[in-house]
């Protein structure tokens, strides 16, 4: 495995990039609780052998679990990680329309991983 590269996301691009992750791995991940969604991790903790996608979700999900340093979320991504966070969110974007505001986010968050 590569070598990992701290990366800094705030908590829109944290949960961004969560979501699509899930999307694009597991949509059953999903749950919908009392409070809103909730994703369900115990199906990969379970698992003996996970694959890429899923070995990143768990750091996202270790990123969610720990304190965040004044509203920033750090990751340890290698660069193939980092690409394939990049092309997952360029392949969303493209399936249907995002609110601006969110293709911002997802513009800026896949330049700057990728950079990784």
């Amino acid at each position: 495995m590569g070598r990992g590269v701290r990366v800094e996301f705030s908590s829109d691009e944290l949960i961004l990039g969560l979501m699509s992750l899930i999307s694009a791995c597991n949509l059953a991940m999903l749950r919908q609780g009392p409070e809103g969604i909730t994703v369900d991790f115990d199906s990969l903790e379970g698992k003996s052998a996970l694959n890429d996608d899923e070995r990143l979700l768990l750091k996202f999900q270790a990123a969610l679990s720990g304190p965040a340093a004044q509203d920033a979320y750090a990751l340890e991504l290698t660069a193939a990680e980092s690409n394939r966070l990049a092309q997952t969110l360029e392949h969303l974007e493209s399936l249907q329309p995002w609110p601006a505001d969110v293709l911002e986010i997802s513009r800026e968050l896949r330049a700057r991983i990728c950079t990784v």
